[in-house]
């Protein structure tokens, strides 16, 4: 009888089958990671029963290496389509080969580039498209706009930047009531960013505003630049004529 893979067995199967994209690099203990269109792409797989888990993690590959204990600039892609069986021996079988094959398909279509990685950290709530899922945990909006606008800046696109000013400027306090979900793979840092939103009683009463500048501000010190986080304030058409 067969043995299972492990989940280094399974990436390097399908590794040695191409059916990652082309520079796919395994990491060891069912992690591989690649780059694409200023993007990179890092996947998990583990077993789930007697079924394969995937779970991919999408970042800015320009300055997510930077940020390397807040994630990367990335946020993390489940894939809920169909469970297969957990595969045995040294080889995929078809169906895992096609699964592996929609799994890259469907998380590189979901964020093809950085723009749209900036928006999809816009998104106050976990986002569905098709058989994949952003989870988005509620708590931590306020940390992916201070993300998001630093992206938005990097790519100098002045209309995104001033829509997510907007949203941190205007939103004022909001409720979130959802106490955080920790998978194994999130980093210590994110666990405390996001323990440190939520209160063991009661529903958390969560200031956008003031939480984005707290954390564009640690990011602003690892870029070593500064990123205001506010509107600008309307000229006065006085302002002109004194002058």
């Amino acid at each position: 009888m067969a043995r299972a893979m492990t989940p280094g067995g399974l990436v390097t199967a399908a590794l040695r089958d191409n059916l990652f994209p082309a520079g796919a690099r395994s990491w060891g203990r069912g992690w591989l990671a690649w780059t694409m269109a200023d993007l990179e792409y890092r996947a998990v797989v583990d077993r789930d029963g007697e079924s394969p888990r995937w779970r991919v993690f999408v970042g800015d590959a320009r300055l997510g290496p930077a940020f390397e204990d807040y994630g990367r600039l990335s946020i993390p892609l489940d894939h809920v389509g169909v469970r297969l069986d957990w595969p045995e021996g040294s080889r995929l079988g078809a169906d895992q080969a096609v699964a592996v094959q929609a799994l890259c398909r469907d998380v590189m279509s979901f964020a093809g580039s950085r723009r749209q990685l900036a928006l999809l950290m816009m998104s106050p709530e976990d986002v569905r498209r098709g058989d994949v899922v952003a989870w988005l945990p509620a708590g931590g909006w306020p940390g992916r706009l201070a993300q998001a606008l630093v992206i938005a800046t990097d790519l100098n696109d002045q209309p995104l930047a001033s829509t997510i000013r907007g949203l941190i400027t205007s939103k004022g306090t909001r409720v979130v009531s959802r106490r955080p979900r920790h998978r194994p793979d999130v980093t210590q840092a994110e666990r405390d960013r996001l323990d440190s939103l939520y209160l063991d009683h009661g529903d958390l009463e969560q200031d956008v505003h003031r939480e984005a500048r707290h954390w564009l501000a640690q990011y602003c010190e690892i870029l070593g630049r500064t990123i205001d986080p506010s509107l600008p304030q309307p000229r006065d058409p006085g302002e002109s004529i004194r002058g």
